[in-house]
């Protein structure tokens, strides 16, 4: 009897293992680090995805904050979790392709190769913006000051799109600028407002509402082509600036070696997501295009725009720390 017994409990014990193997995902709690604080717009734009994927499927979904190092922090936290589906975090532009060239720490941990790349979400244009009390109300103001001063102008960044971005557009006008940084763009804007700075290239999700009330004007947008938010800025090619062409961007990545069944679920419910029209009136309304790119085209646009961001560092002489 006692053999029975034992017999007994060691099959229901093979079953229970069985049955929690075969559960498909997720069965559990996944968490996002985000290397942003909360209210960047990463930050943002994750939380309206994910607030939709969780309705629809009611799976739990925490994000934790843990901001610093453009990013590292938080990135550091992910490529060292287990490859189960179950840590996951918002990819950008601004650790993919510029912050890459900017910190060592971000180099460390090789965002493009030492991480699965699962989808993109949304495209943003980048706008270089002054203050509308300022004396800049157009690019060519803006640049024609810049020549005039002797020690130039200055910009904010609170990123490394932000800092980049700014740089490429003062290299490619042959400007002198002198960058003062700031611990994100919300703040270099507040100094922008204030007069003590002379202009920010920014994500329109940082500086849209400025824009719509008015305080800030935007003199260039740095795409190939106006943004749909802004149909009356110009181009910086439309400005005389044909070699800066910049725009960042918002994915999903995970650990290297990620199993298809995890790859796969978050492809299938980020395109439904994507297509909702709610949730694409919110991303709008704070300056993304949902745009979704998946699996191995999605690698290689990620090595594609590390390349690009990587010439302007380049060419601009920008040092990573």
């Amino acid at each position: 009897m006692k053999a029975s017994w034992k017999s007994l409990v060691a099959g229901a014990s093979l079953l229970a293992a069985a049955c929690a193997v075969a559960q498909p995902y997720p069965n559990k709690l996944i968490r996002f680090v985000v290397g942003f604080p909360a209210g960047s717009s990463i930050d943002v734009v994750l939380r309206i995805v994910l607030d939709d994927v969780h309705v629809r499927t009611g799976a739990t979904l925490v994000i934790e904050n843990r901001p610093g190092a453009l990013g590292a922090l938080g990135m550091d936290i992910v490529s060292r979790a287990a490859p189960d589906g179950y840590t996951l975090m918002p990819s950008s532009s601004a650790m993919h392709s510029s912050g890459l060239h900017l910190a060592r720490a971000l180099q460390k941990l090789e965002p493009v190769s030492g991480l699965t790349h699962i989808a993109r979400t949304v495209r943003f244009d980048i706008a270089v913006v002054t203050a509308t009390s300022g004396p800049y109300r157009t690019a060519r103001e803006l640049i024609g000051a810049a020549k005039a001063k002797a020690q130039g102008l200055t910009y904010g960044f609170g990123s490394g799109t932000g800092q980049v971005s700014s740089a490429a557009f003062s290299h490619a006008a042959g400007i002198e600028v002198r960058p003062i940084p700031y611990k994100g763009q919300p703040a270099a804007v507040t100094d922008l407002l204030g007069g003590q700075i002379d202009f920010v290239s920014s994500d329109l999700g940082a500086v849209l509402a400025f824009l719509k009330q008015g305080t800030l004007t935007a003199v260039a947008v740095l795409a190939e082509r106006r943004s749909p938010l802004l149909p009356s800025v110009p181009t910086a090619r439309e400005a005389g600036l044909p070699a800066v062409v910049l725009g960042g961007w918002i994915g999903i990545d995970g650990p290297a070696k990620l199993p298809a069944e995890v790859t796969s679920w978050w492809t299938d419910q980020l395109r439904t997501t994507l297509a909702v029209a709610q949730v694409q009136e919110k991303l709008r309304a704070i300056g993304m295009e949902p745009s979704l790119l998946a699996g191995e085209p999605f690698a290689r646009f990620v090595e594609a725009e590390q390349e690009r961001w990587g010439t302007h560092v380049r060419n601009a002489g920008i040092q990573s720390e």
